[in-house]
């Protein structure tokens, strides 16, 4: 009776943990984070970044509320009014999204999620230690495309790049013992 009771708990157990994974998980083991050490190597490669396909490790999701200009009116007595009140602009990057890099600096790279080619800078990625993290403002603020928006998710987003990139690269690297005077 027992082994019939372990046999059900397991089943149930297996099913419950499969019913929590989804067909759209994206499996960690094909990609890796995207160091400076990398992208030095690749500039050693002379590979350009702007050939490298990117990839965020968490959603990013950024948030405006915008006045239409159209919808605001003066009375004669200067009183402001809104006809139709604020219209909120969302724009949500799921993770690992595929990107591109716009434009590269010391530090610096802006990547592009914008599959209409109509963002001509991209998202900031700054260099934190190793890692090219999301650029957030103070407040949880966001610049993009010209405009602040709010930060509702995304903060602490890394750069990642699949993992056969690292196959393009021939790393070479030695250590070396020192030179004495006196010896050839």
């Amino acid at each position: 009776m027992n082994l019939v009771k372990n046999l059900v708990a397991g089943v149930l157990l297996l099913s419950a943990v499969s019913a929590c994974t989804t067909m759209n998980s994206v499996p960690l083991s094909n990609y890796t984070v995207f160091t400076e050490d990398l992208r030095r190597d690749l500039e050693s490669a002379n590979i350009p970044l702007e050939k490298v396909q990117f990839f965020n490790d968490k959603a990013i999701n950024i948030r405006r509320e915008v006045s239409d200009p159209n919808d605001i009116k003066v009375n004669p007595e200067g009183q402001i009014t809104m006809s139709n009140g604020k219209s909120i602009q969302t724009i949500n990057v799921l993770p690992f999204t595929p990107g591109v890099a716009l434009g590269t600096g010391s530090g610096t790279i802006n990547v592009s999620w914008d599959d209409t080619q109509q963002d001509t800078k991209g998202m900031l990625f700054n260099l934190s230690g190793q890692n090219y993290f999301l650029d957030v403002l103070p407040n949880n603020k966001f610049k993009y495309k010209e405009r602040t928006f709010d930060l509702q998710g995304g903060s602490g987003a890394r750069l990642f790049v699949k993992k056969d990139l690292l196959k393009q690269v021939k790393n070479s690297r030695e250590t070396l013992k020192g030179r004495k005077v006196g010896t050839n």
